[in-house]
């Protein structure tokens, strides 16, 4: 689920996963400006809803200049905060597709501080209720 929830921000923000994007964790030659999607901890499951899950997704935005790492979180923010009944197809076309009910953002993003190598850093954390978009099984 996190590879689609990754692939449809990449598609409406117009950043490349690898690129300025960055998927799951940055590597020492992540560019300086980029965007890092994550999975964070603290999602639920439904368990009288077995194809239901509640998603939460980090983006952190860094970059050399404060207005463009500022710049970049308030784009995914913008794009993405207050979305409803999102269509996934599955990446690997493995079943049925998801579907985001609702998208929120915990918090506006927020000023974490400098990195190591004094880059600019924000953060805004997301909740992705998601569920599948047709149950292939009965339980």
């Amino acid at each position: 689920m996190f590879t689609e929830i990754t692939s449809w921000i990449a598609s409406i923000v117009g950043m490349t996963i690898g690129g300025r994007l960055v998927f799951g964790h940055r590597l020492q030659t992540s560019e300086d400006r980029c965007v890092l999607l994550s999975e964070s901890a603290g999602g639920s499951t439904v368990p009288e809803l077995p194809d239901r899950a509640d998603v939460l997704i980090q983006a952190v935005s860094r970059a050399r200049k404060y207005k463009e790492a500022r710049e970049d979180i308030w784009t995914i923010y913008r794009a993405v905060h207050g979305r409803a009944g999102i269509n996934m197809a599955r990446i690997d076309g493995s079943g049925p597709d998801y579907l985001a009910n609702t998208i929120d953002a915990l918090a506006i993003p927020q000023y974490i501080g400098p990195d190591d190598q004094g880059r600019h850093e924000f953060s805004v954390n997301f909740i992705f209720r998601m569920q599948e978009g047709s149950c292939t099984e009965l339980p």
